[in-house]
């Protein structure tokens, strides 16, 4: 279950604009290799509590800085980055 909650993530964060394509997300929000999400796949492997530990503290970082612009958009990133921080600790 925990990679299609970081694959839902990331699909989050790619239509929204955060991240540009898999790799970076991969670099980025689980603070892995690029090919971290196909190496799961293939070997058909669950991530590192570690790897959705880090997307869900990068997640709520964020979250924490948006939540105090007076822009609401940045105010409903952080609504999605916290409801998307939640879905990595489960």
């Amino acid at each position: 279950m925990s990679i299609e909650i970081l694959e839902y993530v990331r699909k989050e964060l790619l239509a929204h604009g955060a991240v540009r394509n898999t790799p970076e997300f991969c670099r980025s929000w689980l603070a892995r290799s690029d090919g971290y999400l196909r190496t799961l796949r293939y070997h058909r492997l669950q991530p590192s509590m570690e790897a959705l530990a880090v997307c869900s503290h990068k997640l709520g970082y964020y979250a924490e800085r948006l939540r105090t612009s007076e822009d609401d958009s940045h105010k409903a990133w952080a609504e999605r980055f916290d409801r998307l921080s939640l879905l990595c600790e489960q």
